[in-house]
């Protein structure tokens, strides 16, 4: 669907019932650049101080470089898949055939709505689940996130009204009854 937006990286696509939001994964090759070069610096280092350091370093060194790479392959490989329908709402994270999926109830859901990043998280789509705050979809741009919500309003109504209501509980003191 891509809405006329051209910078938009998402897929939206709505079939018998179901609108499906895939988020294929951010890749900055000044990111992926910086990461090659800092793993090349570390590996100079340690070739040249391998003889001389512990096997504690050793296994320290190796576990701090595979974690890394992992980590690194992760951050981008990762593709989100959020589908809303009238009964649940299903958050899929996909790494090269792999998968980890949550569901949520509809009626569970409230106050979707797009935050935006700080320092340590993404800008992304959050909902309540009871007490909780769930990310929807993670690493947004706010137009991208607009877009989400109109898709939703358009093709899912039912969906959008019950996701975005807050169910507010007020405890009324009587103040205004004073006498």
């Amino acid at each position: 669907m891509g809405a006329g937006n051209n910078d938009s990286r998402i897929s939206l696509v709505f079939s018998s019932g179901v609108l499906r939001v895939t988020i294929p994964p951010k890749r900055s090759w000044v990111l992926i650049l910086l990461e090659i070069v800092v793993f090349s610096v570390v590996l100079v280092w340690a070739y040249s101080l391998w003889a001389k350091t512990s096997f504690l370093f050793h296994g320290l060194l190796i576990w701090g470089l595979v974690s890394a790479f992992l980590t690194m392959i992760y951050q981008f490989s990762v593709t989100q898949v959020t589908e809303f329908d009238s009964q649940q709402i299903a958050i899929c994270k996909e790494v090269r055939g792999w998968e980890r999926k949550k569901e949520y109830r509809v009626e569970d859901c409230s106050e979707l709505e797009w935050s935006e990043g700080s320092e340590h998280q993404p800008a992304a789509l959050k909902c309540k689940v009871g007490w909780r705050t769930i990310k929807v979809c993670e690493d947004l741009s706010e137009s991208e996130s607009i877009e989400i919500l109109t898709a939703l309003q358009g093709y899912l109504p039912d969906v959008a009204q019950k996701l975005s209501s807050a169910e507010e509980h007020f405890l009324t003191l009587g103040l205004d009854k004073q006498k």
